[in-house]
């Protein structure tokens, strides 16, 4: 099978501005030409042949339909490694940014402040959302949308940590 982007796989442009309509219509077609009802009367090769290209077609769906893996998926499309893994350091403003976040989360005292924390971090999300937008989209500074995707990852972690508790 040839090397082929996820955004390839589902039709539709390398660009991080993308609807989960147009996401679900590329898979849709995509999945459509390999379905195993197409393939039931082939030999057993194409049939598994037709079953690899359906995980695939999975996989790039799962690879876009999320904001942080688009992000990262696209700046792997352009070399940028995004360092989950190695790279540790995160701009201080950011740190007391989560520090302020958390303790916030420890202080709750009703269901309207934890809501009210809540949309805050949506709030902040929104922003990095934007700035992958502007960035990604507008051939901006590919290590600006590196520590974005990086911040977004922190923020989605604490949304669910926050969301998770009573």
């Amino acid at each position: 099978m040839a090397e082929m982007t996820p955004f390839a796989l589902l039709g539709l442009p390398a660009r991080f501005a993308i609807e989960s309509e147009e996401i679900e219509e590329g898979w849709r077609r995509a999945i459509a030409m390999v379905h195993p009802d197409r393939f039931a009367s082939r030999p057993a090769a194409e049939r598994r042949v037709a079953e690899q290209w359906a995980g695939r077609i999975n996989e790039a769906k799962e690879a876009i339909e999320n904001p942080i893996s688009r992000a990262v998926t696209l700046l792997k499309l352009r070399g940028v490694d995004v360092g989950t893994e190695t790279d540790t350091k995160m701009d201080m403003q950011f740190l007391m940014q989560q520090m302020q976040w958390r303790e916030a989360a420890e202080s709750l005292v009703s269901a309207q402040a934890k809501q009210a924390l809540l949309e805050e971090i949506c709030s902040a999300r929104a922003d990095e959302v934007r700035l992958l937008t502007d960035v990604l989209d507008g051939n901006g500074d590919l290590a600006q949308a590196r520590q974005a995707v990086r911040r977004l990852m922190f923020i989605e972690k604490i949304y669910r940590d926050i969301d998770r508790e009573q």
